[in-house]
C-alpha cells in the first residue's frame, strides 16, 4: 500500500499541479464563465483520455514506444508551456475577469488551454501507466494485496487533488507577481529536467550535437529526481502562506464589510492549513515514505546443513526457535537449491523451497515475526507454510527425529529447475 501511495503522489503531483495552475490562469469575463468552463472540461478530458489510451496501448500492445512518445509529445509540451509562461508575463497585473476582454486575455486563455491539453497527455500518460502496478504479476484484482495497493494509489491521488484545489484558491488571492513567479518556478522545476533528458535523447539519435555538459546534467537529474519532486511539494504550499501574509489590513466601519473581511481572513487561514499540511505530507512521503517503500530487505544467510547418504539434514534445535531458517543443497548440475524451515507448533514444522509458483526463486525473509515474499511483499500465514497455494513456498517433505530434520536428496534434485537462471 505504501509503495503505491508514494508512486501515486510522484505521478499525480506534476499532473494535478500543472492542471491547477493552468485552470487558475484562464482569463474570462463573468458572462463567459460557463462557455469557457465547458471548453476547459472538453480540453482536459480529451488530454486525459488520450493519455489513458496511450498507456493502455503501451501495456497491452507493442504499438507504443515510450522514447518515441517522449520525443513527440515532450517537445510539444515544452513549447506549449513556454508560450504560456510568455503570456503570463505579458499579462502582468491585469484583471483576469475584466468585463472588457482584450488580446492579452485571449492570448493567456488560449495558451493556457493549449498547455492544459499538452500537459494532460504528457503527465497523464505516466499516471495511467503506473496504474498497472496495482495488480502484481500473477495476482488478480480481487486479491487483498491488490485492493490494498489500489487503496494506496487512490488515497495518494485524492490528497494531491485536494492540495491542488487549495493551490488554485490561494493563488487567486496573492499579488500577481507572486503568482507569476511561482507559476514560472513550478513549470521550470517540472519541464526543465524533462527538457535536458529530451536533448540527450535527441543527441543519442544524432538529431542534435552531443554535449558532455548535458550528459553530466542528465546524470545529476537521474540521481536527484526526488529533489525536484520535493520542491513541487514545497511550492504547492507557498500560495497559502502568501495569501495569509498579504491579507488586506485596516479599520473598517461598515458592518457588512467587517463580516466579509473576517470571513475572507478565516478562509485564507483554512487554506493555509490545507496547503501546509498537504506540503508536509507530500514532503514526508517523497523522503521517508519513499525510503521505506523502496527498502529491500536482505535475505537471511544460508545456514549449515549436512549431506548424509540420500538425505540432507539440519539441526532440529536450530530450527526450533520459531524463526525462519534458510538452507541450500548443491545439486548434481551445480544449481543451488534453497529451502527453508520454520517451527509452527510443538509437533510440526513448515518446510518448503525458498521459492514459489508465482514469484519464482525470489526468496522469503522474516520481518517482525512475519514471513514475507521478497518480490511481491505478500505476508505468509506461517501455519500454511508447507501447503500448496498462493504465494506459499513450494512445499517439500521432511522427516523429523529427536535431533534432526531430514530432506530427500532426490526431491531436492527434482526441484533444481526452479532455481536455474
Amino acid at each position: 500500500m505504501l509503495e503505491l501511495f508514494v508512486i501515486s503522489i510522484q505521478s499525480a503531483l506534476p499532473l494535478c499541479l500543472a492542471v491547477s495552475i493552468l485552470l487558475a490562469a484562464r482569463a474570462y469575463s463573468p458572462r463567459q464563465r460557463r462557455t469557457l468552463a465547458r471548453i476547459t472540461w472538453i480540453v482536459a478530458a480529451t488530454g486525459l483520455v488520450i493519455a489513458a489510451l496511450i498507456a493502455w496501448l503501451r501495456l497491452n500492445t507493442t504499438h507504443i514506444n515510450v522514447p518515441t512518445f517522449n520525443a513527440i509529445v515532450g517537445p510539444l509540451t515544452l513549447l506549449a508551456v513556454i508560450v504560456f509562461l510568455v503570456a503570463v508575463w505579458i499579462f502582468r497585473d491585469r484583471d483576469l475577469h475584466d468585463i472588457d476582454q482584450g488580446w492579452h486575455h485571449r492570448f493567456l486563455t488560449v495558451t493556457a488551454l493549449a498547455a492544459l491539453l499538452a500537459t494532460s497527455v504528457f503527465y497523464g500518460f505516466t499516471y495511467f501507466f503506473n496504474i498497472d502496478a496495482i495488480v502484481p504479476m500473477g495476482s488478480s484484482f480481487a486479491e487483498t494485496q491488490s485492493l490494498l495497493r489500489l487503496a494506496g494509489y487512490a488515497l495518494g491521488t485524492v490528497l494531491v487533488i485536494i492540495a491542488s484545489w487549495g493551490y488554485v484558491v490561494s493563488a487567486a488571492r496573492v499579488p500577481w507577481y507572486v503568482r507569476t513567479a511561482i507559476t514560472t518556478i513550478v513549470f521550470i522545476a517540472m519541464i526543465g529536467p524533462r527538457a535536458v533528458l529530451l536533448y540527450q535523447q535527441f543527441a543519442a539519435r544524432r538529431m542534435v550535437p552531443k554535449s558532455n555538459t548535458i550528459f553530466d546534467w542528465v546524470l545529476w537529474i537521474q540521481a536527484h529526481e526526488a529533489t525536484t519532486q520535493l520542491w513541487l511539494a514545497i511550492l504547492i504550499a507557498v500560495p497559502g502562506v502568501v495569501a495569509v501574509w498579504t491579507h488586506p489590513r485596516g479599520k473598517l466601519v461598515n458592518p457588512a464589510q467587517v463580516r466579509l473581511h473576517k470571513a475572507d481572513q478565516i478562509s485564507r487561514r483554512k487554506f493555509l492549513a490545507l496547503s501546509v499540511i498537504g506540503g508536509a505530507v507530500f514532503a514526508a512521503t517523497l523522503t521517508e515514505g519513499k525510503r521505506r517503500a523502496e527498502y529491500v530487505p536482505e535475505l537471511s544467510p544460508i545456514e549449515p546443513s549436512a549431506l548424509e547418504g540420500e538425505s540432507v539434514t539440519v539441526s532440529r534445535e536450530l530450527v526450533s526457535d520459531g524463526h525462519l531458517h534458510r538452507f541450500a543443497y548443491q545439486a548434481s548440475d551445480n544449481t543451488e537449491v534453497r529451502f527453508l524451515a520454520i517451527k509452527k507448533n510443538e509437533v510440526a514444522f513448515g518446510t518448503g523451497l525458498d521459492a514459489c509458483e508465482i514469484c519464482g526463486p525470489s526468496g522469503y525473509y522474516e520481518d517482525k515475526g512475519k514471513v514475507i515474499c521478497a518480490r511481491c511483499g505478500v505476508m505468509m500465514n506461517i501455519q500454511t507454510i508447507g501447503f500448496e497455494g498462493g504465494c506459499n513456498p513450494i512445499p517439500i517433505a521432511y522427516q523429523v527425529t529427536a535431533d534432526k530434520l531430514s530432506f530427500s536428496v532426490a526431491e531436492l534434485e527434482g526441484h533444481a529447475s526452479v532455481f536455474k537462471k
